[in-house]
C-alpha cells in the first residue's frame, strides 16, 4: 500500500473551548491555531469523556469510556490488558515520540515511544540546561510567588495566578516546541510517525513569561455573567468544590488576574504550536502528515466565579478544542457542528492511516471526513464509585493536623459516579448517590446558570435526557473496579503503587 501518513497529535492540559477567538472568545487570537484551522475541520462541539486529566487521557487513547478501561481517577494510568492505539501504530511500523506531560501511559507502555522527553512526574532530564531544570523546577514546585508578584490574590487561593521570572525559552512550552521541532528535522521519510507534543500548559499553577503574561491587561478582559447562588441548585459535589477551593471568596480582580494569565499562557502555547507548524512545512512534510490539536479537558476559567476544575459537567470543563487537518485530504476551513467527542479522534486518524483500529472502542468516525452519520449525544462521567463527599464531612476532615490535599483530592476526585449526556441543545447530569438532578437549556441558558431539571416545563426534556443516560450507563456496563486509596472513616492516604504530584 502507499505510504502511511505520519500523525502529529498536539495536546494542551485544561484548555476550554471557548478560551480562544476561534471559538469565540475575541480577547485571545490564536494566529498559529487559526491557520491550522484554516488547512483542516474545526469542531465546534467536542466533549471529553471525563474532565480529569488521566482518565481524559487514558480514554483519548484507547478511544473506551474510563469505566470501561478502569483507569477513573489520577491515580490509576493506562491499564496493561488495554490494546491502545499507540500500541496498534507501532505494531503497524509508526515510529512514536512523546513530547512533554504523559499522565497516561505506564513505563512498560512510554518504552515503546523510542523519542521522548517526559517531565510531568520525573522532571527534566539530564540533557536540560540548568536554566530549564530551574525553570521547570519552579513549576512544579507551586510557582511560588515573588515579591511584589500578583498583589492582592489571596494566598490560600488554589492555582493563584504568577508571572514566571524565567525567560520565556527556559520554559516547558518553548523547550516542548523544540524538542518537537529537532525530531521533525530529523525524520528521513522511511517510516511514517505518530509524534504527541502534549503542552502543560494552560493547567495550574497559573505561571507565565514575559511577554506573554502582559498581552492581556486584567482590566481590558471581557468576564463570563455569573449568577448569585446559582450552586445552591447544584449538586453537592459543586458546593463541596466551592467550599474546598474558596470560589465563593474570589473577587472579580482576581478572577481578571487569573484570567489574564491563563490567556497568556494559551498565547505561549499557540506560539509553540507556530513553531512546530513551520517545522512541518520547512520538511515538506505537511501534505503527508495528519495533525489533531485538542485538549484533555476544560477549566472553569472564571465561569460560575470559579478557577482550576471540578467534578461538575459544565461546558467550561468538558467542551474542547479539536483542529484535525491533512491537506488534500480532509475539507479545509470547515466548521462541523455535530457533537463529537474525544474518543472518535484516534479511531478517525488511524481509519485515515489504514491502521487496524482495536476492537472494543467506544469511538466514532469524526464527521465531514467520511460518510459516518454523526453522533446523536455525547456522554461524560466522573468519580470512581467512591463513598459521597458531604459538605457536613468537610469541618472534621479540616480540623486538626493535616498532612497535605491529597487524601482529600483523592476522595472528591473518587466519590460516587456522576453522568452526564448532552443532546441537541440540553445537557442533563445524574448520579444515583445524589439527591439532585441537574439540566441546562445551552440554547436559552449558554452559561449553565440556571439548574431546569425541577422546572415542570422542562418535565418532558428531562426525562427524554435521563432515558437516554440510562440506555448509554446499561449499553456501556462492565470494566474493572477502581480502588480509592484513602480511607473514608479518617480521609487518611492508604498505600497506592502510584502518587503523582497534584497536577492533574
Amino acid at each position: 500500500m502507499a505510504k502511511r501518513p505520519n500523525i502529529l497529535v498536539l495536546m494542551t492540559d485544561q484548555q476550554k473551548a471557548t478560551a480562544i477567538r476561534l471559538y469565540g472568545n475575541p480577547d485571545v487570537p490564536t494566529p498559529a491555531l487559526e491557520r491550522l484551522a484554516a488547512r483542516g475541520v474545526r469542531y465546534d462541539q467536542c466533549y471529553t469523556p471525563h474532565p480529569l486529566c488521566v482518565p481524559a487521557r487514558v480514554s483519548f487513547w484507547t478511544g473506551r469510556y474510563p469505566h470501561r478501561h478502569g483507569a477513573r481517577t489520577n491515580e490509576i494510568l493506562m491499564p496493561p490488558e488495554e490494546h491502545h492505539f499507540a500500541r496498534g501504530l507501532h505494531e503497524a511500523g509508526y515510529t512514536l515520540a512523546l513530547f512533554g506531560k504523559d499522565h497516561c501511559f505506564r513505563p512498560a507502555d512510554q518504552a515503546l515511544f523510542a523519542h521522548r522527553y517526559v517531565f510531568s512526574h520525573q522532571g527534566p532530564d539530564d540533557t536540560a540546561s540548568e536554566e530549564e531544570a530551574a525553570a521547570v523546577r519552579w513549576i512544579r514546585s507551586g510557582a511560588p510567588g515573588l515579591e511584589g508578584d500578583a498583589p492582592g490574590i489571596d494566598p490560600a487561593v488554589y492555582g493563584r495566578p504568577r508571572i514566571n521570572p524565567y525567560p520565556a525559552e527556559a520554559c516547558p512550552t518553548a523547550i516542548l516546541a523544540r524538542r518537537a521541532v529537532r525530531f521533525l528535522e530529523a525524520q528521513t521519510g522511511d517510516r511514517p510517525f505518530c509524534a504527541w507534543v502534549s503542552f502543560p500548559d494552560p493547567h495550574e499553577p497559573y505561571q507565565c513569561p514575559l511577554p506573554y503574561a502582559a498581552l492581556h491587561p486584567p482590566e481590558r478582559l471581557t468576564l463570563p455573567p455569573w449568577r448569585d447562588g446559582e450552586a445552591d441548585a447544584a449538586m453537592e459535589r459543586t458546593r463541596v468544590f466551592r467550599r474546598l477551593f474558596g470560589s465563593d471568596r474570589l473577587s472579580e480582580a482576581q478572577i481578571r488576574l487569573t484570567l489574564s494569565v491563563y490567556y497568556g499562557m494559551i498565547r505561549f502555547v499557540d506560539d509553540a504550536v507556530g513553531r512546530i507548524l513551520a517545522a512541518l512545512d520547512r520538511r515538506g512534510l505537511t501534505e503527508d502528515t495528519i495533525v489533531v490539536f485538542c485538549s484533555d479537558h476544560g477549566d472553569y476559567a472564571g465561569e460560575h466565579r470559579a478557577a482550576v476544575k471540578s467534578g461538575a459537567f459544565y461546558d467550561c470543563l468538558t467542551r474542547v478544542p479539536l483542529l484535525l487537518s491533512w491537506p488534500g485530504r480532509v475539507p479545509e476551513g470547515a466548521v462541523e457542528p455535530h457533537l463529537v467527542s474525544l474518543l472518535d479522534v484516534l479511531p478517525t486518524c488511524l481509519g485515515l492511516a489504514g491502521v487496524p483500529v482495536p476492537a472494543g472502542h467506544d469511538g466514532r468516525p469524526l464527521p465531514g471526513i467520511g460518510d459516518d452519520p454523526p453522533r446523536d449525544a455525547v456522554f461524560a462521567e466522573y468519580g470512581a464509585g467512591g463513598p459521597r463527599l458531604r459538605l457536613a464531612d468537610l469541618p472534621r476532615l479540616l480540623a486538626g493536623p493535616w498532612p497535605g490535599p491529597l487524601p482529600l483530592l483523592r476522595w472528591r476526585e473518587a466519590e460516587g459516579h456522576p453522568r452526564m449526556v448532552r443532546m441537541g441543545q440540553y445537557k442533563y447530569v445524574y448520579d444515583p448517590a445524589d439527591e439532585t438532578d441537574e439540566l441546562y437549556d445551552l440554547g436559552a441558558d449558554p452559561w449553565e446558570l440556571t439548574n431546569r431539571a425541577r422546572d415542570p416545563a422542562y418535565a418532558a426534556v428531562r426525562g427524554r435526557l435521563r432515558d437516554r443516560l440510562l440506555d448509554w450507563a446499561i449499553r456501556t456496563a462492565g470494566g474493572h473496579p477502581a480502588p480509592l486509596y484513602f480511607d473514608p472513616a479518617t480521609g487518611r492516604n492508604t498505600e497506592t503503587p502510584f502518587s503523582p504530584p497534584l497536577d492533574g
